[in-house]
Protein backbone atom coordinates (compact mmCIF):
# COMPACT_ATOMS: atom_id res chain seq x y z
CA UNK A 1 0.00 0.00 0.00
CA UNK A 2 1.32 3.38 -0.96
CA UNK A 3 2.41 5.40 2.16
CA UNK A 4 0.21 8.29 3.19
CA UNK A 5 1.31 11.18 4.23
CA UNK A 6 4.47 10.46 2.68
CA UNK A 7 7.27 13.17 2.87
CA UNK A 8 6.11 14.69 -0.24
CA UNK A 9 2.46 15.39 1.42
CA UNK A 10 4.45 16.68 4.32
CA UNK A 11 6.53 19.57 2.55
CA UNK A 12 2.61 20.11 1.07
CA UNK A 13 1.20 20.48 4.50
CA UNK A 14 4.36 22.67 5.71
CA UNK A 15 4.55 25.55 2.89
CA UNK A 16 0.82 25.44 2.63
CA UNK A 17 1.17 29.12 3.62
CA UNK A 18 1.88 29.75 0.30
CA UNK A 19 -1.99 28.63 -0.80
CA UNK A 20 -4.80 31.07 -1.27
CA UNK A 21 -7.38 31.42 2.04
CA UNK A 22 -8.14 28.24 3.84
CA UNK A 23 -12.44 28.80 3.44
CA UNK A 24 -13.29 29.13 -0.03
CA UNK A 25 -16.66 29.29 0.13
CA UNK A 26 -17.33 29.58 -3.76
CA UNK A 27 -19.03 27.07 -6.07
CA UNK A 28 -17.02 23.94 -6.82
CA UNK A 29 -17.55 24.45 -10.26
CA UNK A 30 -15.90 28.05 -9.96
CA UNK A 31 -12.26 26.20 -9.32
CA UNK A 32 -12.61 23.66 -11.68
CA UNK A 33 -9.61 25.25 -13.76
CA UNK A 34 -7.30 24.56 -10.94
CA UNK A 35 -8.72 21.38 -10.31
CA UNK A 36 -8.53 20.00 -13.21
CA UNK A 37 -4.29 21.64 -13.01
CA UNK A 38 -3.89 19.38 -10.13
CA UNK A 39 -5.26 16.22 -11.60
CA UNK A 40 -3.07 16.84 -14.56
CA UNK A 41 0.47 17.96 -12.88
CA UNK A 42 0.09 14.20 -10.47
CA UNK A 43 -1.17 12.07 -13.22
CA UNK A 44 -4.37 11.58 -11.12
CA UNK A 45 -7.69 11.17 -13.52
CA UNK A 46 -10.62 11.67 -11.68
CA UNK A 47 -11.84 13.06 -7.87
CA UNK A 48 -14.76 13.12 -6.58
CA UNK A 49 -15.73 16.02 -4.08
CA UNK A 50 -18.66 15.73 -1.59
CA UNK A 51 -18.85 18.90 0.43
CA UNK A 52 -21.15 19.16 3.99
CA UNK A 53 -22.42 21.96 5.64
CA UNK A 54 -25.41 22.21 7.83
CA UNK A 55 -25.93 18.66 7.76
CA UNK A 56 -26.67 18.85 4.11
CA UNK A 57 -25.01 17.98 1.40
CA UNK A 58 -24.22 21.16 -0.78
CA UNK A 59 -22.18 19.97 -3.48
CA UNK A 60 -21.23 16.61 -5.22
CA UNK A 61 -19.12 17.05 -7.83
CA UNK A 62 -16.57 15.21 -10.53
CA UNK A 63 -13.72 16.17 -12.04
CA UNK A 64 -11.65 14.54 -14.73
CA UNK A 65 -12.10 11.24 -16.56
CA UNK A 66 -13.28 7.64 -15.26
CA UNK A 67 -9.92 6.55 -17.43
CA UNK A 68 -8.68 7.72 -21.03
CA UNK A 69 -11.49 9.37 -22.94
CA UNK A 70 -14.40 8.77 -20.85
CA UNK A 71 -15.60 12.14 -18.75
CA UNK A 72 -16.67 11.53 -15.52
CA UNK A 73 -20.36 12.18 -14.13
CA UNK A 74 -21.17 13.48 -10.82
CA UNK A 75 -22.52 9.83 -9.91
CA UNK A 76 -19.18 8.63 -10.95
CA UNK A 77 -18.47 5.12 -8.87
CA UNK A 78 -15.48 5.19 -6.94
CA UNK A 79 -13.41 2.28 -5.31
CA UNK A 80 -12.42 3.31 -1.66
CA UNK A 81 -10.05 1.37 -0.04
CA UNK A 82 -10.00 1.10 3.64
CA UNK A 83 -12.63 4.07 3.70
CA UNK A 84 -14.29 0.43 3.87
CA UNK A 85 -13.83 0.02 7.50
CA UNK A 86 -16.33 3.18 8.24
CA UNK A 87 -19.35 1.27 6.98
CA UNK A 88 -18.53 -1.79 7.97
CA UNK A 89 -17.85 -0.22 11.56
CA UNK A 90 -21.45 1.62 11.15
CA UNK A 91 -23.17 -1.55 9.98
CA UNK A 92 -21.34 -3.65 13.08
CA UNK A 93 -22.84 -0.69 15.84
CA UNK A 94 -25.66 -0.65 14.22
CA UNK A 95 -26.44 -4.34 15.15
CA UNK A 96 -25.22 -3.71 18.63
CA UNK A 97 -27.65 -0.60 19.40
CA UNK A 98 -30.93 -3.32 17.97
CA UNK A 99 -29.59 -5.80 20.71
CA UNK A 100 -28.30 -8.08 17.99
CA UNK A 101 -24.65 -8.21 18.34
CA UNK A 102 -22.36 -7.20 21.37
CA UNK A 103 -19.35 -4.71 21.64
CA UNK A 104 -17.57 -6.85 24.40
CA UNK A 105 -18.62 -9.98 23.68
CA UNK A 106 -15.78 -12.61 22.63
CA UNK A 107 -16.19 -13.41 18.99
CA UNK A 108 -15.05 -17.08 19.70
CA UNK A 109 -18.72 -17.99 20.69
CA UNK A 110 -19.29 -17.19 16.72
CA UNK A 111 -15.89 -18.06 14.93
CA UNK A 112 -12.58 -18.82 15.38
CA UNK A 113 -10.13 -18.69 12.12
CA UNK A 114 -8.21 -22.28 12.26
CA UNK A 115 -4.63 -20.29 12.26
CA UNK A 116 -5.52 -19.03 15.50
CA UNK A 117 -7.39 -21.79 17.15
CA UNK A 118 -4.64 -22.97 19.11
CA UNK A 119 -3.32 -20.24 20.88
CA UNK A 120 -5.96 -18.93 23.31
CA UNK A 121 -5.49 -15.57 23.11
CA UNK A 122 -8.57 -15.97 20.65
CA UNK A 123 -10.85 -15.88 23.42
CA UNK A 124 -10.44 -12.76 24.81
CA UNK A 125 -10.71 -11.12 21.42
CA UNK A 126 -14.19 -8.73 20.73
CA UNK A 127 -15.67 -6.05 18.32
CA UNK A 128 -13.94 -3.34 20.76
CA UNK A 129 -10.81 -4.77 19.95
CA UNK A 130 -11.52 -5.22 16.19
CA UNK A 131 -13.69 -1.64 15.99
CA UNK A 132 -10.23 -0.09 17.45
CA UNK A 133 -7.43 -1.43 15.73
CA UNK A 134 -6.46 -3.02 19.36
CA UNK A 135 -6.89 -6.72 17.97
CA UNK A 136 -3.22 -7.72 17.84
CA UNK A 137 -3.11 -9.23 14.33
CA UNK A 138 -1.06 -7.51 11.22
CA UNK A 139 -2.37 -5.33 8.80
CA UNK A 140 -2.60 -8.86 6.99
CA UNK A 141 -1.35 -12.44 7.50
CA UNK A 142 -0.25 -11.67 3.82
CA UNK A 143 2.46 -9.63 5.54
CA UNK A 144 3.84 -12.79 7.75
CA UNK A 145 6.71 -15.01 6.64
CA UNK A 146 4.19 -17.82 7.41
CA UNK A 147 1.57 -16.19 5.37
CA UNK A 148 -0.69 -17.49 8.06
CA UNK A 149 -2.98 -15.39 10.72
CA UNK A 150 -1.00 -14.39 14.04
CA UNK A 151 -1.46 -12.71 17.11
CA UNK A 152 1.44 -10.23 17.31
CA UNK A 153 0.35 -9.12 21.11
CA UNK A 154 -2.45 -9.84 23.77
CA UNK A 155 -5.64 -8.26 22.53
CA UNK A 156 -6.67 -4.71 23.84
CA UNK A 157 -2.58 -4.66 25.27
CA UNK A 158 -1.75 -1.83 21.75
CA UNK A 159 -2.68 -0.29 18.74
CA UNK A 160 -2.03 -1.55 15.33
CA UNK A 161 -3.93 -1.03 12.41
CA UNK A 162 -5.39 -4.51 11.05
CA UNK A 163 -7.25 -5.28 7.82
CA UNK A 164 -7.23 -8.80 9.03
CA UNK A 165 -9.27 -7.63 12.22
CA UNK A 166 -12.29 -6.65 9.87
CA UNK A 167 -12.13 -9.25 8.07
CA UNK A 168 -12.64 -11.82 10.98
CA UNK A 169 -15.26 -9.13 12.64
CA UNK A 170 -16.96 -10.10 9.12
CA UNK A 171 -16.80 -14.23 9.71
CA UNK A 172 -18.49 -14.06 12.79
CA UNK A 173 -20.84 -11.74 11.85
CA UNK A 174 -22.40 -13.68 8.96
CA UNK A 175 -21.57 -17.17 10.96
CA UNK A 176 -23.79 -15.24 13.94
CA UNK A 177 -26.59 -14.11 11.62
CA UNK A 178 -26.14 -16.60 8.85
CA UNK A 179 -26.13 -13.38 6.41
CA UNK A 180 -23.73 -12.16 3.84
CA UNK A 181 -22.22 -8.87 4.93
CA UNK A 182 -23.75 -7.57 2.10
CA UNK A 183 -27.28 -8.91 2.95
CA UNK A 184 -26.87 -7.59 6.20
CA UNK A 185 -25.80 -3.53 5.54
CA UNK A 186 -28.26 -3.80 3.27
CA UNK A 187 -31.17 -4.46 5.48
CA UNK A 188 -29.46 -2.00 8.05
CA UNK A 189 -27.26 1.00 6.40
CA UNK A 190 -27.63 1.16 2.37
CA UNK A 191 -31.62 0.58 1.99
CA UNK A 192 -32.72 2.51 5.12
CA UNK A 193 -29.81 5.69 3.58
CA UNK A 194 -31.47 5.01 -0.05
CA UNK A 195 -27.63 4.36 -0.56
CA UNK A 196 -28.29 2.83 -3.99
CA UNK A 197 -25.54 2.89 -5.66
CA UNK A 198 -23.27 1.35 -2.86
CA UNK A 199 -21.89 -2.28 -3.39
CA UNK A 200 -18.90 -4.07 -1.68
CA UNK A 201 -17.96 -6.07 -4.39
CA UNK A 202 -18.05 -6.03 -8.43
CA UNK A 203 -21.22 -7.40 -9.73
CA UNK A 204 -22.70 -7.57 -13.20
CA UNK A 205 -25.74 -4.90 -12.04
CA UNK A 206 -22.38 -2.46 -11.65
CA UNK A 207 -22.46 0.14 -14.46
CA UNK A 208 -18.89 -0.06 -15.87
CA UNK A 209 -19.62 3.16 -18.14
CA UNK A 210 -19.84 4.83 -14.51
CA UNK A 211 -16.79 3.64 -12.79
CA UNK A 212 -13.52 5.40 -11.89
CA UNK A 213 -10.93 3.15 -13.28
CA UNK A 214 -7.68 2.93 -11.20
CA UNK A 215 -4.14 4.23 -12.20
CA UNK A 216 -0.61 4.22 -11.65
CA UNK A 217 1.63 6.67 -11.38
CA UNK A 218 2.19 7.01 -15.27
CA UNK A 219 -1.59 7.51 -15.76
CA UNK A 220 -1.77 3.99 -17.00
CA UNK A 221 -4.96 1.79 -16.15
CA UNK A 222 -4.45 -1.07 -13.81
CA UNK A 223 -5.39 -4.11 -15.77
CA UNK A 224 -7.29 -5.41 -12.63
CA UNK A 225 -10.02 -3.51 -11.88
CA UNK A 226 -12.25 -5.91 -10.04
CA UNK A 227 -13.24 -7.18 -6.46
CA UNK A 228 -15.11 -10.39 -7.07
CA UNK A 229 -14.74 -11.13 -2.74
CA UNK A 230 -16.40 -8.81 -0.01
CA UNK A 231 -14.29 -7.74 1.83
CA UNK A 232 -15.25 -5.58 5.40
CA UNK A 233 -11.71 -3.66 5.38
CA UNK A 234 -11.53 -2.34 1.72
CA UNK A 235 -12.69 -2.03 -1.73
CA UNK A 236 -15.87 -0.73 -1.28
CA UNK A 237 -17.87 0.58 -4.50
CA UNK A 238 -19.64 4.04 -4.20
CA UNK A 239 -20.35 7.27 -5.01
CA UNK A 240 -19.65 10.68 -3.51
CA UNK A 241 -23.64 11.36 -2.83
CA UNK A 242 -24.30 8.10 -1.05
CA UNK A 243 -21.13 8.27 0.87
CA UNK A 244 -22.38 11.59 1.82
CA UNK A 245 -25.73 10.59 3.02
CA UNK A 246 -23.96 8.04 4.86
CA UNK A 247 -21.50 10.70 6.75
CA UNK A 248 -24.48 12.95 7.36
CA UNK A 249 -26.03 10.20 8.73
CA UNK A 250 -23.08 9.90 11.21
CA UNK A 251 -23.29 13.32 11.91
CA UNK A 252 -26.87 12.86 12.90
CA UNK A 253 -26.03 10.24 15.56
CA UNK A 254 -26.99 7.32 13.25
CA UNK A 255 -29.86 6.37 15.41
CA UNK A 256 -27.41 4.69 18.03
CA UNK A 257 -27.89 5.54 22.06
CA UNK A 258 -26.00 8.75 23.71
CA UNK A 259 -24.00 5.96 25.47
CA UNK A 260 -22.98 4.08 22.24
CA UNK A 261 -22.24 7.01 19.85
CA UNK A 262 -20.00 8.48 22.79
CA UNK A 263 -18.27 5.01 22.79
CA UNK A 264 -17.71 5.58 19.19
CA UNK A 265 -16.31 8.66 19.36
CA UNK A 266 -14.17 8.04 22.65
CA UNK A 267 -10.71 7.21 22.68
CA UNK A 268 -10.27 3.64 22.69
CA UNK A 269 -6.18 4.29 22.60
CA UNK A 270 -4.32 7.24 21.76
CA UNK A 271 -2.13 7.17 18.76
CA UNK A 272 -0.40 10.55 19.11
CA UNK A 273 -1.25 13.83 21.04
CA UNK A 274 -4.38 15.13 19.76
CA UNK A 275 -4.88 12.19 17.53
CA UNK A 276 -7.15 9.41 19.28
CA UNK A 277 -8.74 5.69 17.94
CA UNK A 278 -12.16 5.44 18.57
CA UNK A 279 -14.32 3.05 16.86
CA UNK A 280 -13.79 2.58 13.34
CA UNK A 281 -12.25 6.21 13.43
CA UNK A 282 -9.23 8.16 14.06
CA UNK A 283 -10.42 11.25 15.91
CA UNK A 284 -8.51 14.78 15.65
CA UNK A 285 -9.11 16.93 18.78
CA UNK A 286 -8.66 20.14 20.23
CA UNK A 287 -9.76 21.90 16.52
CA UNK A 288 -10.65 25.75 17.05
CA UNK A 289 -14.19 26.32 18.24
CA UNK A 290 -14.52 23.39 20.37
CA UNK A 291 -14.06 21.10 16.75
CA UNK A 292 -13.47 17.27 16.66
CA UNK A 293 -12.68 15.39 13.62
CA UNK A 294 -13.67 11.73 12.35
CA UNK A 295 -11.11 11.05 9.75
CA UNK A 296 -10.54 7.89 7.74
CA UNK A 297 -7.73 7.39 4.85
CA UNK A 298 -8.08 4.80 2.68
CA UNK A 299 -4.90 3.78 0.22
CA UNK A 300 -4.65 0.62 -2.54
CA UNK A 301 -3.41 0.22 -5.91
CA UNK A 302 -4.71 3.12 -8.16
CA UNK A 303 -6.90 4.81 -5.13
CA UNK A 304 -6.56 7.29 -2.82
CA UNK A 305 -9.44 8.68 -0.49
CA UNK A 306 -10.02 10.95 2.64
CA UNK A 307 -13.28 11.55 4.96
CA UNK A 308 -13.53 14.37 7.16
CA UNK A 309 -16.52 15.27 9.35
CA UNK A 310 -16.83 17.56 11.82
CA UNK A 311 -20.24 16.30 14.31
CA UNK A 312 -20.27 19.44 16.19
CA UNK A 313 -20.97 21.88 13.44
CA UNK A 314 -22.42 19.03 10.83
CA UNK A 315 -19.79 19.50 8.13
CA UNK A 316 -17.69 17.36 6.41
CA UNK A 317 -15.63 16.57 3.08
CA UNK A 318 -14.96 13.28 1.29
CA UNK A 319 -12.59 13.21 -1.64
CA UNK A 320 -12.45 10.02 -3.81
CA UNK A 321 -9.54 9.88 -6.17
CA UNK A 322 -8.22 6.98 -8.91
CA UNK A 323 -4.89 7.32 -9.29
CA UNK A 324 -1.58 6.55 -7.27
CA UNK A 325 -0.74 9.94 -6.59
CA UNK A 326 -4.32 10.82 -5.47
CA UNK A 327 -3.24 11.60 -1.64
CA UNK A 328 -1.33 14.94 -2.84
CA UNK A 329 -4.02 16.10 -4.81
CA UNK A 330 -7.24 15.55 -2.13
CA UNK A 331 -4.24 17.42 0.42
CA UNK A 332 -4.87 20.50 -1.37
CA UNK A 333 -8.44 20.11 -1.95
CA UNK A 334 -9.14 19.77 1.59
CA UNK A 335 -6.43 22.79 2.49
CA UNK A 336 -7.92 24.64 -0.11
CA UNK A 337 -11.93 24.40 0.33
CA UNK A 338 -12.35 23.19 4.17
CA UNK A 339 -11.81 26.20 6.79
CA UNK A 340 -10.23 23.52 8.98
CA UNK A 341 -8.32 21.17 6.30
CA UNK A 342 -4.90 22.88 7.46
CA UNK A 343 -5.41 22.09 11.32
CA UNK A 344 -6.61 18.43 10.45
CA UNK A 345 -3.52 17.46 8.01
CA UNK A 346 -1.25 19.14 10.33
CA UNK A 347 -2.10 16.85 13.34
CA UNK A 348 -2.09 14.03 10.95
CA UNK A 349 1.13 14.85 9.46
CA UNK A 350 2.66 15.90 13.24
CA UNK A 351 1.33 11.39 14.08
CA UNK A 352 4.56 10.79 12.77
CA UNK A 353 7.69 10.33 15.18
CA UNK A 354 9.82 13.81 14.91
CA UNK A 355 13.45 12.60 16.45
CA UNK A 356 14.22 15.84 17.17
CA UNK A 357 11.70 15.87 20.30
CA UNK A 358 12.53 12.22 20.99
CA UNK A 359 14.33 11.66 24.30
CA UNK A 360 16.89 8.74 23.58
CA UNK A 361 16.88 5.96 26.80
CA UNK A 362 20.04 3.86 27.50
CA UNK A 363 19.54 0.25 27.34
CA UNK A 364 21.59 -2.50 28.25
CA UNK A 365 23.79 -4.11 25.64
CA UNK A 366 22.28 -7.43 27.32
CA UNK A 367 18.84 -6.47 25.93
CA UNK A 368 20.27 -5.28 22.91
CA UNK A 369 21.93 -8.65 22.09
CA UNK A 370 18.38 -10.06 22.14
CA UNK A 371 17.12 -8.02 19.05
CA UNK A 372 20.22 -8.89 16.44
CA UNK A 373 19.37 -11.42 13.97
CA UNK A 374 18.36 -12.02 10.56
CA UNK A 375 14.63 -10.43 9.53
CA UNK A 376 12.64 -10.82 6.87
CA UNK A 377 10.83 -7.61 5.23
CA UNK A 378 8.00 -8.56 3.07
CA UNK A 379 6.98 -5.51 1.29
CA UNK A 380 10.68 -5.34 0.09
CA UNK A 381 11.72 -9.20 -0.25
CA UNK A 382 14.73 -8.51 1.53
CA UNK A 383 16.27 -10.20 4.73
CA UNK A 384 18.07 -7.43 6.90
CA UNK A 385 20.14 -7.65 9.71
CA UNK A 386 20.17 -6.12 12.91
CA UNK A 387 23.66 -5.91 14.49
CA UNK A 388 25.04 -4.82 17.85
CA UNK A 389 28.26 -2.07 17.18
CA UNK A 390 29.87 0.27 19.57
CA UNK A 391 27.14 -0.41 21.88
CA UNK A 392 24.44 0.69 19.75
CA UNK A 393 21.87 -1.24 17.51
CA UNK A 394 21.78 -0.84 14.15
CA UNK A 395 19.76 -1.91 11.01
CA UNK A 396 21.87 -3.71 8.09
CA UNK A 397 20.30 -4.20 4.86
CA UNK A 398 22.42 -5.01 1.26
CA UNK A 399 22.01 -0.99 0.43
CA UNK A 400 23.21 0.67 3.78
CA UNK A 401 23.32 0.83 7.81
CA UNK A 402 20.91 3.03 9.67
CA UNK A 403 21.63 3.74 13.16
CA UNK A 404 19.07 2.92 15.83
CA UNK A 405 18.11 5.01 18.78
CA UNK A 406 15.94 3.78 21.82
CA UNK A 407 12.61 5.84 22.76
CA UNK A 408 12.15 2.81 24.65
CA UNK A 409 13.36 -0.54 25.90
CA UNK A 410 10.98 -2.04 22.50
CA UNK A 411 10.97 1.07 20.30
CA UNK A 412 13.99 2.63 18.16
CA UNK A 413 14.24 5.14 15.95
CA UNK A 414 16.37 6.66 13.03
CA UNK A 415 17.08 9.77 13.08
CA UNK A 416 17.53 10.63 9.49
CA UNK A 417 15.04 8.08 7.79
CA UNK A 418 11.33 8.69 9.36
CA UNK A 419 11.88 4.87 10.59
CA UNK A 420 10.35 3.34 13.60
CA UNK A 421 10.61 -0.52 14.41
CA UNK A 422 9.04 -1.89 18.01
CA UNK A 423 10.27 -5.32 18.90
CA UNK A 424 7.21 -8.07 19.00
CA UNK A 425 7.92 -10.36 22.08
CA UNK A 426 6.10 -13.85 20.84
CA UNK A 427 4.32 -16.99 23.39
CA UNK A 428 8.36 -17.86 24.22
CA UNK A 429 9.55 -14.58 25.50
CA UNK A 430 11.68 -14.72 22.69
CA UNK A 431 11.70 -11.97 19.80
CA UNK A 432 9.50 -13.00 17.06
CA UNK A 433 9.93 -9.85 14.79
CA UNK A 434 9.50 -5.94 14.99
CA UNK A 435 6.54 -3.37 13.41
CA UNK A 436 7.89 -1.33 11.41
CA UNK A 437 6.32 2.33 10.40
CA UNK A 438 7.30 4.97 7.82
CA UNK A 439 6.16 8.85 8.25
CA UNK A 440 2.20 8.15 8.24
CA UNK A 441 2.41 4.37 6.64
CA UNK A 442 0.71 1.45 7.83
CA UNK A 443 3.14 -0.83 10.40
CA UNK A 444 4.19 -3.74 8.72
CA UNK A 445 5.30 -7.10 10.85
CA UNK A 446 9.06 -8.34 10.02
CA UNK A 447 9.28 -11.74 11.31
CA UNK A 448 12.74 -12.75 12.63
CA UNK A 449 13.90 -15.23 11.21
CA UNK A 450 17.53 -16.37 12.44
CA UNK A 451 19.46 -15.27 15.85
Amino acid sequence: MKKQFSLIIFAVIVSAISIKAQQNENNLLEHQKEILNWLDEYNVPAVGIGIIKDGEITECKVFGEQRKGVPVNDNTIFAIASVTKTITTMVTLKLIESGQWSLDEPLYHYWIDPDIKDDNRHKSLTTRHILSHQSGFPNWRTDLVSNKLEFLFEPGAEHNYSGEGFEYLKKALEQKFQKSLDELSDSVLFKPLKMKDTKYRWKDTIDKSRFAFRHNAQREEYKYQRGMRTSAAAGLLITIEDYSKFGIDVMNGAGLSEELFNNMISSQVEIKNNVDQGLGWEIIRNLPNKEYALVHEGGSSGVQTIVVLLPVSKRGIIVFTNGYEGDIVYTKIIEEYFDLGRDILKTLAAMSYNPDNLKIVEVSSDILSKYTGSYFIKSFQMEVELILEDDMLKLKSPQNIIALYPETETVFFAKDDDLVIEFVVGKNKKISGFMMTFRGAEPEFSKKIKE
